[in-house]
């Protein structure tokens, strides 16, 4: 038996537990398999009657998810918004009833943490990760900020906006003097 898909098995039923109507969304696919591929590892689960995983043998699978390095590296700045761009293939319907239930998903930290480690301990590890989470969002948005002035101010690779509305005008009155050029032609042409 594969003990890091039984693992991932462990994890994936537990938040979908965790989800409203979680487990309601993926009974309706009972006895299709998903297959999650990771970079060096290919996971196929079964769903079960009661909307849990199963790892399931090396069987053919309904819908496959594929998690690229791509993906996996966006995945700390994006959170669930990096897996949009997932490549998916397969039965369609059971794709969306797993989108669902994953973009629904929430996590309660908190809770799990609090058995391990006390209620106490639990709530800082908790409100910790949520600071780090925070200030990881934080940073990444000023460091695309700063890229951004790089590029425009510094080093220009890209142009201002300023620039743009300067070049939009130029290019705006070039239209209108190429347009009274050509009407002066048009006139210079007629016969007299």
């Amino acid at each position: 038996m594969d003990l890091s898909g039984l693992a991932l098995a462990g994890v994936l039923n537990h938040l979908v537990a965790q989800t409203p109507g979680g487990c309601a969304g993926l009974a309706k696919h009972a006895g299709r398999r998903l297959a999650i591929d990771a970079i060096l590892t290919r996971h196929v689960f079964l769903i079960k009657e009661d909307g849990q995983l199963s790892p399931g043998q090396d069987a053919v699978a309904d819908a496959s998810i594929k998690l690229t390095p791509d993906l996996l590296a966006r995945l700390p700045f994006e959170g669930k918004d990096a897996f949009r761009s997932a490549p998916t293939e397969g039965d369609a319907e059971l794709l969306s009833a797993f989108n669902d239930v994953f973009h629904n998903m929430q996590w309660d930290a908190e809770s799990d943490l609090a058995k391990l480690f006390g209620p106490v301990v639990g709530f800082r590890l908790a409100e910790a990760g949520r600071s780090f989470t925070g200030w990881l969002g934080q940073a990444s948005l000023d460091t695309a900020k700063t890229l951004a002035e790089y590029a425009t101010e510094e080093n220009p690779m890209l142009a201002s906006p300023l620039d743009i509305k300067h070049f939009n005008a130029e290019v705006d009155t070039l239209r209108d003097d190429v347009a009274r050029l050509e009407a002066r032609l048009a006139k210079l042409e007629k016969p007299a």
